[in-house]
């Protein structure tokens, strides 16, 4: 595939998460759906761009299995970091930097035009050496640069951040990201000069076909599906849940899906605290599983933390389709994708979100609306035209597409 500007064919360098990418593209090319994951993958909707327009890739995980295939020129590698024990201090930054140099050096020996980069690869400053030799840089954000609204303090995180806006403004050709949240910060950085492609999550509509229309019951069940963290809120349910069941007992319930570094130390607490009766863990769930919880559930709660800087939890997206309204802060940057189907909370304050789940409680007719709404939002994360495949489109071949390889050098 060639661009528009130069019909130089486009090559693409595509660094992403820490998901096994060679499991994923054997899967891929098998038809086979990861019965771990509810969404479709971005994984595949990438392989999908690079398949339909005949790009040739080399797409880098920073899985700790290490492993690499090939297809033909195309590669598919999962590449640790330098240690896959979490590090501080200098010692931190040195292993981003060796990573982003790591990446540097394939793209120049696959001779990439673009390198396509997701959030959290590595400081984004060190992906200044793209441009620098010629290759397109596009960021995709899957979280934002900072916590909507806590926008970095201190001497050294501000002044990371001044670098990173400057490889924004002059080394980057275009950027992708899952919310309008995340369009909004690198405007903010650039001061508009960036290209910005929003996308959404995708999901299969039929996986929720046969999930009932809440209605409100006793006990009311509140779910939480995600990464169990203690930024992702995961702490502050059990003490929404103290503050509920004091007030009304046997009302509320909670399901906690999912699993993390915090899940041992959750459990501990919810022994200590003596919630096992309204709390219950689940753990990792299959699709089928976790759909099936989300089916007997009224309310999904979403309790994001200041310290964390999402970018649009997949969690808000699956509540939706399943007819569910989403209870949540700013923090999750889905006020303004879910709006009408959901509820907001103070950031950081589990009194607040006890609060409006207990009022809603007494609200049927409100939550009859609110659940209404899920119907009218939930079509944008079932539309292919909204996807990761159709962003880059946009982003890579569209009127906007942009090989730097011709100009070189910063902006």
């Amino acid at each position: 595939m060639r661009t528009a500007a130069n019909r130089r064919p486009i090559r693409v360098l595509n660094a992403i998460g820490p998901g096994d990418v060679v499991a994923a593209f054997k899967d891929w090319k098998g038809s086979v759906r990861t019965v771990s994951e509810t969404s479709i993958t971005y994984s595949s909707q990438t392989f999908e761009f690079f398949a339909a327009h005949d790009i040739p890739f080399w797409i880098v995980s920073s899985h700790p299995r290490r492993a690499l295939a090939s297809d033909g020129a195309n590669r598919i590698e999962n590449r640790p970091r330098a240690t896959t024990k979490p590090v501080a201090g200098l010692r931190f930054h040195g292993v981003q930097l060796l990573y982003a140099l790591s990446l540097f050096i394939s793209a120049l020996r696959f001779r990439a035009t673009h390198a396509l980069i997701d959030s959290g690869t590595t400081h984004w400053f060190a992906l200044g050496l793209f441009r620098l030799a010629g290759i397109a840089l596009i960021p995709n954000f899957h979280n934002t640069c900072w916590p909507a609204g806590h926008e970095p303090q201190g001497a050294f995180k501000r002044a990371i951040m001044r670098l990173d806006g400057f490889v924004f403004r002059h080394g980057v050709s275009a950027a992708l990201g899952v919310s309008p949240e995340c369009g909004r910060q690198i405007n903010q950085l650039t001061g508009g000069r960036t290209p910005f492609f929003d996308y959404r999550a995708q999901f299969v509509s039929g996986d929720f076909g046969a999930l009932p229309r809440p209605v409100l019951a006793s006990p009311m069940r509140v779910v939480f599906a995600g990464r169990v963290e203690a930024n992702k809120g995961v702490f502050d349910i059990l003490t929404i849940c103290e503050l509920l069941s004091a007030r009304r007992p046997g009302r509320f319930v909670f399901d906690i899906c999912g699993t993390g570094s915090a899940f041992d130390a959750l459990a501990a607490q919810v022994a200590a605290r003596r919630l096992n009766g309204p709390v219950t863990l689940h753990g990792d769930l299959l699709r089928p599983q976790l759909l099936q919880v989300y089916g007997q559930s009224h309310l999904v709660i979403v309790p994001t933390r200041s310290d964390f800087s999402e970018g649009l939890p997949k969690a808000c997206a699956e509540a939706v389709i399943a007819g569910r309204p989403v209870l949540t802060s700013r923090l999750s940057n889905a006020l303004d994708v879910l709006r009408g189907a959901l509820i907001e909370a103070r950031e950081d304050d589990p009194a607040d979100y006890a609060a409006k789940i207990e009022a809603l409680a007494d609200d049927p007719m409100r939550y009859a609306e609110l659940v209404r709404h899920t119907a009218l939002v939930s079509g944008q994360f079932m539309d292919p035209q909204l996807g990761l495949t159709k962003a880059l489109e946009r982003c890579l071949l569209g009127p906007a597409a942009v090989v730097t390889a011709a100009a070189g050098g910063m902006r």
